[in-house]
């Protein structure tokens, strides 16, 4: 199996943090908060793995060393991760693949768990109480309904974490409807908006629940401290 980790973008609302440093190379406990993945997959057995850049590439692909596929994007400034996902495609083809965003910290039973489902697509959900901003979830019997920031508070059963597992086939399909999404000129759209259209579409997504493991999405300075304070004492 082969893993992709969108880290394309620019990470704006951190930029009092890093001054423009890649998100993904930010820091946490004199590690790259990237490396956690990194060392998350291994421990999983997962390889080869590519990872989409972007913004400040070459520092990025650097900091990380030969190891890796670099899968350039080059339009990172005016498209989102659902854009980035499709650039990984030629890279993926042929292959079952778990999907990840860069700027995540959490427990590797994360990834333990989504890996072990045996649906086609399976999303990794945090069964918790969520904020606005949140990529919530709408589940019914274990499977996708929609997800969205704009999902209500009192509809979600979760945020969706950012980390996938498709099957050969499932990404297949995946993909497909991200290219339907982009042809329509969709360019800022979220990875999600293709997984709720295959879920509205009839394809059974699974809802792979977790409540105890720590994990936290780095996207401000307030998620960034309590990432190095909290989340990694609980996951070190």
């Amino acid at each position: 199996m082969k893993a992709v980790i969108v880290a394309a973008g620019r990470g704006t609302r951190l930029l009092s943090e890093t001054g423009g440093m890649p998100k993904c190379l930010v820091p946490i406990c004199d590690r790259p908060l990237i490396d956690y993945s990194l060392c998350a997959l291994r421990e999983q057995g997962i390889g080869p793995i590519g990872i989409v850049v972007g913004h400040r590439r070459k520092v990025v692909e650097q900091a990380l060393g030969p190891e890796f596929t670099y899968i350039y994007n080059p339009f990172y400034a005016t498209t989102n991760n659902m854009a980035s996902s499709w650039f990984a495609d030629s890279f993926v083809r042929g292959s079952a693949v778990v999907y990840l965003h860069a700027d995540l910290l959490y427990h590797p039973d994360v990834l333990r768990v989504v890996l072990e489902d045996d649906a086609e697509i399976a999303l990794s959900v945090h069964e918790a109480k969520c904020d606005k901003e949140a990529m919530k979830v709408v589940q019914a019997q274990g499977y996708l309904v929609r997800s969205s920031k704009d999902v209500s508070l009192s509809e979600a059963s979760g945020e969706w974490v950012g980390i996938a597992k498709f099957s050969e086939a499932g990404w297949g399909k995946y993909v497909e409807a991200v290219e339907g999404l982009l042809s329509r000129q969709e360019f800022e759209a979220y990875d999600t908006r293709a997984l709720t259209a295959l879920a509205e579409s009839g394809e059974r997504i699974r809802v792979v629940l977790f409540r105890d493991y720590p994990f936290i999405e780095i996207d401000t300075p307030e998620d960034l401290a309590m990432a190095r304070t909290q989340v990694v004492k609980e996951i070190l």
